[in-house]
């Protein structure tokens, strides 16, 4: 990921300290049962999932475990990955741009092949000075998630002697915009709120930290996605007037249609466009087929995989610990705050979840050769993903808190419950200091 180096601070933060590092303990590698039957059935049903961690977010209705009897939620804490984007560059389509120029020159492109090649090229002249950028779905994604969040915990916006919020932002810009969207929303949502506003490149070692595979994460990347390829000639009948398509035409079959998927999955993205590639051009099993290779390496490179998970979690140790330190100066007595919010990328929220066994729902690991068959990136790690702490208190000063993963309740394997979803804080916080230890 490209990341800005300048730095944009319009508050002073306090330094955070640097995790030691220590061994985590590993789960169990035992692998459930498969669930390729069930990746075919979710993109049949929104073919907008195969587009991997650019498939915009989700939202599903929820309901809440009922808060034990006595506690009042009063303050969140939040990571969130920016919303919904463009390209971080336009070379996404340049395989698709070159065949279906050089196509075009020789009359070999059908009217529907006409009119698929003017939907890449208006997408990639829409990048045109804005790659990387948050688009205008990507907002709304961040007011919306807002909105839920003020809505589903009312009490803790609405406290008189805690209306301060925090915000630290990743220096990116799509990550600063989802800043700005978010908290404008619940600011609109309760005007009472005090808000800060903080970025700058001594907080991307933990908003955004560099993690990269080691050699065998590597090597298992898209093996295990490369078996029952499509005959793409149904594909390309569509688009070219004869599939026996020169060499010099399209050198390779499947490069140039990855590069029309990668245009198709960022319709989405782009919704002002009125553009769709993934339902009008491709078939559920095609889309199967190319979502593999991107969903494996995602897992690879951020998630708790078997072949990369240790370093992974050992990255992610001082975004754990800055949870802690700023829950604990909430928790303080005189504190005023109800809020630290944090906005970054999916290489910070992932292995946050990894860390804490929770990137897959059910705490398992997996190979990376074969997880297409078990974990999806759409489900994880879509724009806008997002983990918030919320922490409620009675009237005795007792603390629980519950963990929300994409809004979702989260449980921990080995850890104690106090009560369904919920857990002690004492007990928490002690278990999350032993993963930065």
């Amino acid at each position: 990921m490209t990341k800005c180096t300048t730095s944009f601070r319009l508050t002073i933060s306090s330094a955070f300290a640097a995790a030691s590092l220590l061994v985590v303990s590993v789960p169990s590698f035992a692998q459930p049962a498969s669930r390729a039957d069930e990746a075919l059935r979710m993109i049949t049903e929104n073919p907008d999932r195969a587009a991997n961690n650019m498939h915009s977010y989700e939202f599903h209705p929820l309901v809440d475990t009922r808060t034990p009897k006595g506690f009042k939620a009063f303050y969140v804490s939040h990571y969130g990955r920016h919303g919904s984007r463009y390209e971080q560059s336009s070379s996404f389509s340049r395989a698709a741009l070159e065949g279906f120029r050089k196509a075009d020159s020789l009359s070999l492109l059908t009217d529907q092949g006409k009119e698929l090649y003017r939907e890449v090229r208006i997408i990639t002249e829409e990048h045109e000075g804005m790659e990387g950028a948050l688009s205008p779905r990507g907002g709304r994604e961040h007011q919306m998630l807002a909105k839920r969040l003020a809505s589903r915990y009312p009490s803790i916006f609405r406290q008189k002697n805690r209306t301060e919020v925090s915000s630290y932002s990743s220096t990116v810009q799509r990550c600063i915009i989802s800043m700005a969207n978010f908290t404008s929303s619940l600011k609109g949502e309760n005007p009472d709120l005090q808000f800060t506003f903080t970025t700058g490149q001594r907080f991307m070692n933990y908003l955004s930290p560099s993690i990269r595979p080691n050699r065998e994460a590597f090597a298992a990347m898209g093996r295990g996605a490369s078996s029952g390829a499509p005959d793409w000639n149904r594909f390309l009948a569509q688009i070219f007037k004869n599939t026996d398509i020169p060499a010099e035409v399209i050198p390779d079959k499947e490069s140039f249609v990855r590069s029309i998927y990668s245009a198709g999955g960022l319709c989405q993205d782009l919704d002002f466009l009125g553009i769709e590639i993934f339902r009008k051009f491709f078939t559920p099993e095609e889309l199967t087929y190319l979502w593999k290779r991107s969903n494996d390496m995602i897992y690879g490179m951020w998630g708790n995989s078997i072949e990369n998970g240790d370093a992974v979690r050992e990255t992610l140790k001082p975004l754990l610990r800055d949870f802690v330190e700023k829950a604990d100066a909430a928790l303080a007595n005189g504190s005023h705050r109800c809020a630290d919010l944090r906005f970054g990328h999916d290489t910070g929220v992932l292995p946050l979840a990894a860390l804490l066994g929770i990137d897959d729902p059910d705490g398992n690991r997996f190979s990376v050769a074969d997880v297409h068959d078990y974990w999806f990136s759409f489900e994880r790690v879509p724009m806008g993903t997002n983990l918030q702490m919320i922490f409620y208190r009675n009237k005795k000063g007792e603390v629980i808190t519950k963990v929300l993963y994409n809004e979702k309740e989260s449980h921990f394997k080995g850890v104690e419950a106090f009560e369904g979803p919920y857990y002690r804080w004492d007990t928490l916080r002690k278990w999350f200091l032993s993963l930065c230890e």
